[in-house]
């Protein structure tokens, strides 16, 4: 099993950079890198697609832990699929299942990717849903894995996902599945609610 996490987006309305961008001292993307791995991936379990001033954003992510794989996307300002597509690209043949996660959703918890990947179906798509909405981070099956490498770059995830009805949909006590951080009060909203996690508030 591999972790995809997309972290190649340029930023616009927070003036760029987005996942460098500081939450309680350390760079956004690091806290999802956080979750990810108490959730049981190893760094070389996990392929990061950058794309946005990839050079700043390698050498961070290379700060976070050496063996993690970074893979640039050089369509990073077409739609995410190109993204998506890019990590597939480093997914070994043999792999099962993919988690596709977002790197400016800092606040998943990691009960919330365990509850996912216990949910494992060889299959069907496991995705979280909040206040009866869905969001990520997914965990694909092979099927769709292969069918994503196939897909043209002008698909979208979208095109190729089963109906609702035909997922596995885990109800999650997990705000941050539905927290991405775009715009400043994105960014402030998430700066409090970590803070108060992490003081044990929440």
């Amino acid at each position: 099993m591999k972790a995809l996490l997309l972290a190649a987006g340029e930023g616009r309305r927070l003036g760029y950079h987005k996942m460098l961008r500081s939450i309680a001292g350390r760079p956004m993307i690091f806290w999802t890198l956080d979750s990810l791995t108490a959730a049981g991936f190893l760094p070389n379990d996990i392929i990061v697609v950058i794309g946005y001033n990839s050079s700043k954003t390698e050498g961070v992510l290379k700060s976070y832990d050496a063996s993690l794989n970074v893979v640039k996307n050089p369509d990073y300002k077409n739609e995410m699929f190109s993204s998506i597509k890019t990590g597939i690209s480093f997914v070994p043949e043999s792999c099962n299942h993919v988690l596709i996660a977002l790197g400016d959703q800092p606040l998943v918890k990691p009960e919330t990717i365990k509850a996912i990947l216990e949910k494992g179906n060889p299959l069907k798509v496991v995705q979280p849903t909040y206040n009866g909405k869905r969001y990520h981070p997914l965990l694909i099956p092979r099927s769709l894995i292969e069918a994503i490498r196939r897909a043209p770059i002008h698909f979208t995830l979208k095109d190729l996902m089963p109906p609702p009805e035909d997922r596995i949909l885990i109800s999650v006590d997990d705000e941050g599945v539905a927290l991405d951080v775009d715009t400043p009060d994105d960014l402030q909203r998430a700066e409090i609610l970590l803070k108060a996690r992490l003081k044990g508030l929440t």
